[in-house]
């Protein structure tokens, strides 16, 4: 814990050494390095050795802590000079680097497991509230400058391919990329792939609307490109990047109308139905954000446009900008299930449903549905998350600098 805690500190120093006098950076340095010589070697430095490194590295600390320029000066020079005849004092560039990668990766685990984890929104399943990843067609691929700009401030990049022969679409698959990113590859008949930066279900509604995919009862129906036909050609926003604050619930309750990221354990995604295919993107997620639309002991029905908790329309300003219909929200609101078309829904026009307050907190059931409830995989196909499912709610939108960074209401 010593090491560990002085290779925090150095790496705090190096962070903000930019405000510091050199003869402080200098200064604290050095202590660093002689405490690190001292932790690592103390077993066989003799006692007469490791007495006169331990009395400077006290008067170097009383002089940094005392602001004493001159004195400072003096001890850092001296114990320079000292530590030139101590082998292992001075260490490689190598092994400082080791070192601060491992401290970085300490404190982003520890942060990540226990404080605040990110997560990138990959579908559409809460727009307008939070963006999902969008591909957008455009006609002409900008010059260079835009796209860094679109890059930097949007999180957008382009990306064009033509079909350099006849050729069948012929599988569709996408696979997680740098933890937080998703891309999707379209493979043809002869082997060739395009790869594109998005989530799956975003190329495959960029597809539809070229008429290159066409959905029925039994699938996707996959069709083919000519010689020379742009493949794609688009424009393609990156998903709301979020930061889900794993602290907060275990401090009070989850409530009613705030945004919340849960697990899947145990959560039959796949819809009830093999033929929900307009939102297969949702459907191999091992984490979902939704809004937190029903507690322990609440009894939910929708008479659309209205979601109605225990009988009365909810009032929470999230839930009530989406059952008003408002632009940009949907002007329907809330949408119901038919039980006829999905006889296994959890929430349908059959009636209302309750969430159970069992005596066992982690049994605790609640209520996740999505903003935009007309593409959104939720709570009224596969049921309830339970408490042990609930990650934390969404704090903030970290990137990109759009209208929806900050605080997320």
């Amino acid at each position: 814990m010593i090491l560990l805690r002085a290779l925090f500190f150095r790496l705090l120093d190096s962070c903000c050494c930019w405000v510091l006098p050199k003869w402080r950076r200098n200064g604290r340095e050095t202590l660093a390095a002689l405490c690190l010589y001292i932790n690592n070697n103390k077993p066989d430095i003799p006692a007469e050795e490791l007495q006169h490194c331990c009395a400077q590295r006290d008067a170097l600390a009383r002089a940094l802590a005392g602001w004493n320029p001159e004195e400072t000066k003096r001890l850092t020079q001296q114990i320079t000079l000292h530590g030139e005849s101590l082998p292992g004092f001075r260490r490689g560039a190598l092994a400082e680097l080791v070192e601060s990668f491992f401290v970085i990766m300490v404190v982003f685990l520890g942060i990540r497991t226990y404080y605040a984890q990110p997560f990138r929104i990959p579908t559409g399943s809460m727009q307008p509230t939070l963006n999902g990843i969008i591909v957008h067609p455009v006609d002409n691929i900008p010059a260079l400058p835009v796209r860094l700009w679109d890059m930097l401030t949007l999180g957008s990049s382009y990306i064009e391919a033509t079909a350099d022969s006849d050729k069948q679409l012929v599988d569709i698959s996408d696979r997680p990329k740098w933890l937080l990113f998703t891309e999707t590859t379209l493979r043809f008949s002869d082997n060739s792939t395009v790869t594109v930066p998005s989530a799956k279900g975003a190329v495959i509604q960029y597809l539809k609307e070229r008429g290159k995919i066409t959905e029925s009862l039994t699938g996707l129906r996959l069709h083919g490109f000519r010689a020379g036909e742009p493949i794609i050609r688009a424009r393609v926003d990156a998903g709301d990047l979020v930061i889900v604050n794993r602290l907060s619930y275990n401090f009070r309750h989850p409530r009613r109308g705030e945004t919340f990221v849960f697990d899947t354990r145990g959560i039959n995604t796949s819809g009830r139905r093999s033929t929900l295919v307009s939102m297969q993107d949702q459907q191999s997620g091992t984490h979902y954000i939704k809004r937190l639309c029903g507690l322990p002991g609440d009894i939910l029905s929708i008479q659309s446009p209205a979601l109605l908790v225990n009988g009365a329309p909810a009032r929470e300003p999230g839930i009530a900008r989406v059952i008003a219909g408002q632009p940009p929200y949907n002007a329907g609101g809330y949408q119901s299930l038919s039980h006829l078309l999905q006889p296994g829904a959890w929430l349908s026009d059959r009636g209302p449903s309750l969430l159970r307050d069992t005596p066992q907190p982690t049994l605790r059931e609640y209520a996740a549905l999505g903003d935009n409830t007309r593409n959104s995989l939720d709570s009224r196909y596969w049921g309830p998350v339970r408490q042990f499912n609930i990650i934390g709610p969404a704090a903030l939108t970290l990137w990109p600098f759009t209208s929806h960074w900050g605080l997320i209401d």
